[in-house]
Order: C-alpha cells, then structure tokens, then sequence
C-alpha cells in the first residue's frame, strides 16, 4: 500500500464551533539542500476569533479555492509559525493577503533567510498570549532545543494544537522503509508519541519541561489536534499523563 493523505485535501472541516482543521498534500523534509524521499502530511488549523479575524496555525500551501473558502469564514489575520520547522508557506499566504501578520516562533527568521524563503515576520509569539487572542486562545513553549515549539489551546472547544511534539502517524499512510521506522519510533497511531528529536532536550530542561507540561495539563483539553498524524479525540487526560507525566 502507498502513502496516503486525509482526504479531502484543502478543505475546511470544522471540528467545532470556530475551529476546524485543513489537512493539506504532502511536504519532503529537506537537509542541507537535499530533499528526504519520506513524505508526510500536512495540517492547519484555522480558529475564528471573536472579532472575525482568522488565527492560522501552521499554513498550508497557498491554495485559491481554500483562501476563498476561509475568506467566507472571516478576515485572515494571524499566521502563525509555532515552531521554526512549520513556516514554508506563510510567505505565500502573506502575499496574498498583505495585512496580515506573520508570527515569529524561535530561530524561525534565521532559518528563513538561510532558505530563501521570503516570508517578512512582523511579530515575536512570547511565552504569553497577546491581546489579540489571549481572551480566546492559550499558548505556551515547549523547550525542545532546535524543536522548541509554541503550542496553543482554544479555550471555547477545549482544543490543544500541536505541531510536532506528539506525532501519531497512520502506518498504513506510509511507505516501506518509513512504515517500519516509524514503528521503531513509537510515533504511530494508537499510542502516539514525543517526536523522537525532542526527547533529550526536554531530559535535560527538567525545569521548563514541567512547568510546561504542568501549564498544558491544566487546560484539560477535550481534543488534540496534531500536525502529523490522527489526532487525538477523548481520553486526553490519559494522553497526557502517558507522554508528559506531571
């Protein structure tokens, strides 16, 4: 069996009120200029604010029929890079719709330059939320060395958005060699868990990693939403206890 997507791709499904996901086609990790033969998906998660602005969580590809789709929804205003990983694309986006404002996560704007990727960051995410959407949305970071990431609750839905630190890959998605790696890894749906790359740093960051862990713990979420992989509906306080303990 090939690599599969969440089909459909590109279009807006609704998880909730004011939120719902965007599952996109698939993206090739590159090194140094060379790009890795594994594919993965891709994922935004789009929440409404209570002002009609939209929050993008980790842009997708530019798409027009999904930017007229989304421009129905309200006006696309935040575009969020969580970690300096998951930022290809908002340049894209920004072009599209000039005032918005694009959201710096750490090393993001040293590793755009280094790509040539041409995306103008306007604004710092810090270790609270802003007024934009603190009322509305939670965020706090994750340490994880180079992998550090923003990670973000919708208050309303009781929904936590992830980006790269829990990855619960469908094997059934993913071609040999990667199928049977993945399995090594844990990293695959039921169980799911901490994307192999973070897990040293956080050993090392006791500190930050509990206050972090503890801080997301109290949100109490309902869902996760995941970058990659099926995302977790129910049981989440188990979820957590499992891969981020107290």
């Amino acid at each position: 069996m090939g690599a599969g997507l969440y089909e459909p791709i590109n279009v807006y499904k609704p998880l909730a009120p004011d939120i719902g996901i965007v599952d996109g086609p698939f993206e090739y990790f590159t090194v140094v200029g060379i790009r890795m033969p594994m594919p993965f998906t891709t994922r935004m998660t789009v929440i409404r604010l209570g002002n009609g602005d939209l929050f993008l969580h980790s842009p997708i590809a530019f798409e027009d029929r999904l930017a007229d789709q989304l421009q129905g929804m309200g006006t696309i205003r935040h575009l969020i890079s969580p970690n300096q990983w998951h930022y290809a694309h908002i340049g894209e986006w920004q072009k599209a719709f000039p005032d918005s404002v694009a959201w710096a996560s750490p090393g993001v704007r040293r590793r755009a330059r280094a790509r040539h990727n041409n995306v103008h960051f306007t604004r710092e995410l810090g270790g609270e939320a802003p007024d934009e959407w603190r009322d509305e949305i939670g965020q706090a970071l994750i340490p994880g060395g180079i992998f550090k990431e923003f990670v973000f609750f919708h208050k309303a839905s009781r929904t936590l958005i992830l980006t790269d630190t829990i990855m619960n890959m469908d094997l059934d998605k993913l071609d040999q060699p990667w199928r049977t790696a993945t399995k090594l890894s844990g990293m695959y749906h039921p169980h799911g868990s901490i994307f192999f790359g973070m897990r040293l740093p956080l050993l090392l960051q006791r500190k930050k990693r509990r206050a972090s862990f503890r801080k997301i713990r109290s949100w109490r979420p309902d869902r996760i939403v995941l970058s990659h992989g099926r995302c977790f509906e129910g049981n989440t306080d188990e979820v957590l206890y499992r891969l981020f303990g107290t």
